[in-house]
């Protein structure tokens, strides 16, 4: 019975073993964990729970979640840990270590300098970055599954990117950063009903809207000339258009929308230089169609003399 037994158990064991190897994150991803615990100041973290303890242990380091195997990392989660950047301004490690990620959010942070693309993290379906972040705004195009994508209140500069192939894309919150330059078409995010550009730098036209929108948020910037048509899913003072240096319109439409009639009470005409060239007013009609009447007569009587 003895002789039967002490094989068993060493096939039991040796079936664990095996398991706990099958179960572990590739070491690759390990070392990333760690690189970025280091650049955001880990050891100051109010919750750093577990982390740096052993091979197969990564899954249950505080903010890390993996799959059901514990395989892989998914996701990376941490709000108000007093996370910074170590140095200032130092970058976070390359996501591309983890390839599987869906959702990422470093929220209430005082990190620093660029985020790293997330163009290749082909299954993220949501983000949200708080802190100080500066740079360009990452790139999310292509992104089939992305749900969320959210970078409020951080120092992101630049234009926006095209934000093309993001079928699943409902809400994007931007506001209150340096974005400049002009809005992308929207029609690469079809299921959008939330879009939230406050307080940045934009300029030009307000793109068509997608028709399921329920929420427009652009006020505080520099945008100029017509509304477009107002969706009929937004929410009823769900938006808000002004104050920018958009052109009066009658629509009730937009006044619902808004909650204020009108709709471009709070807006202001366009200083000079910025959007479109102003239209004459009929005064100017009318001196510019005298001055031209004048061209005209005198032209007549310089022919008249040369005969």
């Amino acid at each position: 019975m003895k002789h039967t037994l002490l094989p068993r158990l060493l096939a039991a064991l040796a079936l664990l073993a095996a398991a706990s190897a099958q179960a572990a994150i590739p070491p690759s991803q390990r070392q990333y964990l760690m690189d970025f615990y280091f650049a955001a100041n880990g050891p100051n973290w109010l919750h750093h729970d577990n982390w740096g303890a052993g091979p197969g242990t990564e899954c249950n380091w505080y903010g890390v979640t993996c799959d059901a195997g514990e395989t892989t990392v998914t996701g990376l989660s941490f709000v108000a840990n007093n996370m910074s950047s170590t140095p200032p301004g130092t970058p976070l490690p390359d996501w591309a270590a983890l390839p599987d990620l869906t959702s990422i959010a470093l929220v209430s942070t005082s990190l620093t300098g660029p985020v790293p693309p997330i163009a290749g993290l082909s299954q993220l379906t949501f983000i949200n970055l708080g802190g100080n972040f500066s740079g360009p705004l990452p790139d999310p195009s292509g992104l089939q599954h992305l749900w969320r994508y959210i970078a409020a209140g951080n120092q992101f500069s630049g234009p926006l990117p095209p934000f093309t192939n993001l079928p699943a894309l409902e809400w994007l919150l931007l506001r209150g950063n340096q974005l400049s330059g002009t809005i992308p078409p929207l029609t690469g995010m079809p299921a959008l009903t939330i879009l939230s550009l406050q307080q940045n730098q934009l300029t030009g036209t307000i793109p068509a809207l997608p028709p399921g929108l329920e929420r427009l948020v652009v006020d505080q910037n520099q945008l100029t000339g017509p509304v477009p048509a107002a969706p009929n899913s937004l929410q009823t003072g769900g938006s808000i258009l002004c104050p920018n240096h958009l052109t009066p319109s009658v629509s009730n439409d937009w006044d619902v929308a808004t909650g204020d009639t009108p709709w471009h009470a709070q807006c202001t005409a366009a200083p000079p230089g910025l959007g479109a060239a102003a239209i004459p007013t009929l005064g100017e009609r009318a001196l510019a169609l005298l001055s031209l009447a004048a061209a005209a007569v005198g032209f007549t009587v310089l022919r008249r003399r040369q005969v």
